[in-house]
């Protein structure tokens, strides 16, 4: 009895550990897919920021989805959808702005006063493969190379070790002397989130308001790239900017 007194907080705690490790490759492997369809969007839609949030978060819906139903899927949704502009730092990679300096070429619609600037994404295998831009030492083909990164912000759930793993990929404080984690770094006048030596910019949690609801997030990362399927223009990659974090 001693003996299992002993070692069952450390058993419980490595139990817990498994699941939360799990359910984060569940979520990566899914954030994955989400990224996938994030960046089809966007080749088919000039690029567009806004475009591929709205991929991301069809993607990322299973992770939030808790019954399957239509009021489950609605929900999970609409959650994915908040993180997605909210808590998810989309980097577009490619084309880059030497890119776009060098092949953006003007191109009218409908008002021939203001001509959209875009990189064309007509006939590509006939189109000069030999001479790269002079800003960005590639062609135009691979300048129609879409290629994004993805910086999302994960929500861990399983008990206490949730925040064990969120202190320690951040670097925050130590171990109190009573036990895990339980004198807290932060400085409420100073640096509510615990001066982490590691911090991440959009990731980050105010401790008291991680402790308060039990919230504690940790960044995950993934990159695709296809084939632009339209012409890439630089506004509509940027209308719908990243969030600036906590």
């Amino acid at each position: 009895m001693a003996e299992f007194i002993v070692i069952a907080p450390v058993l419980l705690f490595v139990c817990f550990g498994v699941i939360q490790f799990v359910l984060l490759y569940q979520a990566k492997s899914t954030l994955d897919v989400a990224v996938l369809e994030a960046v089809r969007e966007g080749a088919v839609n000039n690029g567009s920021m806004k475009a591929m949030r709205a991929g991301l978060a069809r993607g990322l819906a299973p992770i939030y989805a808790r019954n399957a139903s239509a009021e489950g899927v609605a929900a999970a949704l609409t959650r994915a959808q908040s993180d997605a502009v909210n808590l998810s730092a989309i980097t577009i990679l490619n084309p880059n702005p030497a890119a776009v300096r060098d092949f953006s070429q003007p191109r009218v619609y409908q008002d021939p006063a203001n001509p959209m600037m875009e990189i064309p994404n007509d006939t590509l295998m006939y189109r000069d493969s030999q001479t790269p831009g002079p800003n960005s030492r590639m062609n135009i083909q691979d300048a129609n190379l879409l290629k994004i990164h993805v910086h999302y912000c994960y929500e861990m759930y399983v008990p206490l070790v949730n925040k064990v793993i969120y202190y320690a990929a951040n670097i925050i404080g130590g171990i109190g002397t009573g036990g895990i984690l339980t004198r807290e770094p932060a400085n409420l006048d100073k640096d509510p989130y615990g001066a982490p030596k590691n911090g991440d910019y959009l990731c980050k949690t105010k401790l008291v308001d991680g402790i308060e609801t039990n919230r504690w997030l940790l960044s995950l990362d993934s990159e695709a790239m296809v084939r632009m399927q339209s012409p890439f223009r630089d506004s509509a990659a940027n209308d719908s900017p990243n969030p600036t974090g906590n």
